[in-house]
């Protein structure tokens, strides 16, 4: 097997934020909620706008009609903007210690190894369910919500990249993941430096 290159990089509060950020505005369970809100909302837009015109009230009907599509149309952008905001005052008020910083990323025998000045951990190979890119960061997935973000400046070059991939790939194939793992790409393959 083939050494697979170390990834060094440094985590900000605001880096924090942004791959949070892009995890959650695809996350299945945001996408969902956002959908369900527009259409409940517009749901009960309609139905007091057909209650105030069955009352008498054409001029409740027509502004429950006028103010329903609005409403449709902002409660994505509204319901981002709050989201943001919830993530920019937790990074204000800081997640944990030890996650900002360095981070060094290492594929190993037995697991990815991902460490930082405060504290060191292994991920098995079986408990990585995903590896997707989303953004400028690649996200390692062992679970719906929990991932290790690995920016593509991490990378110096393309040559360092893919043997990250590779060797990423070739110990997964060797642990009897890469068939389980929904998104198989190569990392290489997906983006990354130049």
């Amino acid at each position: 097997m083939s050494e697979v290159p170390t990834v060094e990089y440094e985590l900000t509060p605001e880096d924090w934020e942004a791959v949070n950020a892009a995890h959650i505005f695809e996350s299945p369970v945001y996408v969902e909620a956002s959908k369900n809100t527009r259409i409940v909302g517009g749901l009960l837009f309609a139905t007091l706008s057909a209650f105030c015109f069955l009352s008498g009230s054409a001029t409740g009907g027509i502004l429950f009609a006028l103010a329903g599509p609005p409403f449709v149309y902002l409660v994505g952008p509204l319901m981002r903007k709050s989201q943001l905001a919830s993530l920019r005052k937790m990074r204000r008020q800081g997640i944990s210690n030890g996650l900002f910083g360095r981070h060094r990323i290492e594929v190993r025998a037995d697991g990815l190894y991902h460490g930082t000045d405060a504290y060191e951990t292994v991920i098995r190979w079986h408990a990585i369910d995903e590896v997707k890119q989303k953004d400028d960061h690649f996200f390692v997935y062992t679970g719906p919500n929990a991932f290790v973000p690995i920016p593509v400046t991490a990378f110096p070059d393309a040559e360092r990249l893919r043997a990250f991939s590779d060797g990423f790939h070739e110990r997964m194939a060797t642990a009897g993941r890469v068939a389980d793992v929904p998104s198989r790409t190569r990392i290489a393959s997906e983006g990354g430096a130049a």
